[in-house]
């Protein structure tokens, strides 16, 4: 797991916020190019095993919080099919309700702008 894009993506989550994959990638001077199906692949992959260990430890999953560019700002098909493996939901029927979506980053936000919880489980 990357230590490093979780640490941001849980600064996101203290601060409010959401973040593009563009943005990660810039912000972490990860040289991915999202032009090549590898970069993005490996992005994806990153995002999925963050999300995997936060679900193992019944926390809120942060990959949530990592949406496309466009104007809809949804996350991405893999966190949807990572999802339907955790869960059991069929994706299309989770991407498919923005009430379900917008859960998942308040639930982020939530945990993470909780001292204890921070403290306790921001090095995990």
């Amino acid at each position: 797991m990357d230590k490093e894009i979780r640490s941001k993506l849980i600064e996101f989550a203290r601060l409010k916020t959401t973040c593009t994959y563009s943005q990660l990638n810039e912000q972490l001077q990860l040289h991915l190019n999202f032009a090549d199906a590898s970069d993005r692949s490996l992005i994806g992959d990153w995002l999925g095993e963050i999300s995997i260990h936060e679900h193992e430890k019944g926390r809120p999953l942060l990959s949530s919080l990592v949406t496309h560019k466009d104007k809809m700002r949804e996350q991405g098909d893999g966190f949807y099919k990572l999802c339907e493996e955790l869960l059991g939901i069929p994706w299309q029927e989770l991407k498919a309700d923005k009430e379900w979506e917008n859960n998942q980053i308040a639930k982020c936000f939530e945990f993470w702008i909780n001292p204890t919880n921070y403290k306790n489980y921001k090095n995990d």
